[in-house]
């Protein structure tokens, strides 16, 4: 039976999903390592419902790790010590360098959230939404030295919809890509792994996001704008009368005047309308920093906020 280490990310539903799939997995747990505390964020949904892997691993006895880095060498020697044949990644936030991947009889793997070699390094799904890519997934490679480029193992393709989320568009990957958590144990431990190397051609990198991400750029068509608050709903934001606004939903409509981009045109009973610079969106649920959500209109009322205004 195959000696298996974790690594992950305790706050994220696809660490602790892949998780339970091990856990359902002949293999034995020997360590398990979480990331550090300043880089547990992401833009992959945030643990609900699933037990947090730590609290699983200390309740069975299992080693548990949260190194600032694990190449550190304690944590190199630690992990040597027992004796693992394969550790298996998903949502890591840290890079393995030689000596850590070195430690493992067999080799480390990674699971990682799109179709490589695109969309290496940091929120692959934020990204491919981001950009219309009308196809996502997942890889499971080997982990070498660089970021998301060694061998691939196995890939599942995943068609992404107009009104997906990064939340949706991940829980359909994870459907598929939990099973190959029994798949990469059983043919490791059989012997029939089958590497092959990554393309160059079609390979991109993207890294964190950050808040100009989510500001939103009125000159932009507003299928673009719809897109970008679709795919992270409460995080995108303009801003009116010293307020940070966060949309939760839009809608594309066609632009009722000559109106400049960032201007609101329409102020109605349900939602309202500001001008893009294709086009124009109607928005129907906002919320202000750190407070419950509720309607364009009502929050317009209460700010002041009329037709002919410029949203920032």
């Amino acid at each position: 039976m195959l000696r298996v280490v974790f690594f992950g990310n305790s706050q994220s539903v696809f660490s602790n999903r892949h998780f339970q799939a091990l856990l359902e997995t002949p293999c034995e747990l020997v360590g398990l390592v979480d990331a550090p505390l300043s880089k547990r964020t992401s833009t992959n949904p945030t643990q609900t419902d699933l037990p947090n892997f730590v609290e699983v691993a200390r309740q069975g006895g299992t080693p548990v790790f949260e190194p600032d880095s694990p190449n550190l060498p304690e944590f190199v020697e630690a992990t040597r010590g027992l004796s693992p044949d394969l550790f298996l990644a998903a949502g890591y936030t840290n890079l393995l360098k030689a000596q850590i991947l070195a430690v493992p009889r067999l080799l480390a793997a990674n699971f990682h959230a799109s179709l490589l070699p695109a969309y290496r390094g940091k929120h692959p799904v934020f990204w491919a939404l981001r950009h219309a890519e009308r196809w996502a997934g997942l890889t499971v490679h080997v982990m070498d030295l660089g970021l998301d480029t060694g061998h691939i193992l196995y890939q599942v393709r995943v068609r992404t919809r107009q009104r997906d989320s990064v939340a949706s568009l991940y829980e359909r990957i994870m459907e598929r890509s939990v099973k190959l958590v029994e798949r990469l144990i059983e043919d490791a431990e059989q012997g029939r792994l089958q590497p092959r190397p990554q393309l160059e051609s079609g390979a991109s990198y993207y890294s964190s996001v950050s808040e100009d991400d989510f500001r939103l750029d009125w000159a932009r068509h507003a299928e673009q704008l719809r897109r970008w608050i679709q795919t992270s709903p409460g995080q995108c934001f303009a801003n009116a009368a010293g307020q940070r606004l966060f949309f939760m939903d839009a809608e594309v409509v066609e632009r009722p005047n000559d109106a400049p981009p960032g201007v609101l045109v329409r102020v109605g009973r349900t939602s309202c309308t500001v001008a893009a610079g294709a086009d124009a969106l109607r928005l129907r649920r906002v919320r202000l920093s750190h407070q419950e959500e509720k309607s364009m209109p009502q929050l317009c009322r209460e700010l002041g906020l009329e037709p002919g205004l410029s949203l920032a």
